[in-house]
């Protein structure tokens, strides 16, 4: 009786981890894109294979108007462009995207993970094409050219 409770628990632990895996894919896949300028700073972590830390352009602006480690919560508005980029600068027909800086960091995936090896085949990234996911949270889906190519 008490292997049958067990086997039971496994199996509804399983289904729940498999039914949210399968709930995020599709929020990513339906997800609107947003490109992000980025500028590649660290191409390697030892342990977990090879990745690409990234730093976004708005940052740098972001230090401008008053964004620095060790200051209080605050929210950053940027405008996304028909293009999808998002950026400071508004536009008529740009939406509004806001990111929240956590006094540490923007609300924004900085690592980029690939297959060991890869490096070259990112050194010339532009754009992190993320997803918008549900609750405002954004996912790295892939890097880009300039031309909005995935690499």
């Amino acid at each position: 009786m008490r292997n049958k409770g067990v086997l039971i628990y496994c199996v509804l632990l399983c289904a729940a981890f498999g039914g949210l895996i399968v709930k995020t894919q599709r929020d990513i896949r339906q997800a609107p894109s947003v490109y992000f300028k980025i500028v590649p700073v660290d191409p390697r972590a030892l342990l977990s294979g090879d990745y690409m830390e990234l730093a976004f352009d708005f940052e740098t602006i972001a230090r401008n108007l008053g964004f620095r480690p060790g200051d209080d919560s605050k929210d950053l508005n940027l405008f996304v462009g028909e293009d999808g980029v998002a950026g400071v600068e508004q536009t008529p027909s740009a939406q509004t995207l806001t990111l929240h800086f956590n006094g540490t960091r923007f609300n924004v995936p900085h690592q980029f993970y690939f297959e060991e090896g890869q490096a070259d085949k990112y050194q010339n990234a532009a754009y992190a094409k993320m997803k918008r996911l549900p609750g405002g949270r954004l996912a790295i889906a892939a890097l880009t050219d300039e031309q909005f190519n995935e690499l």
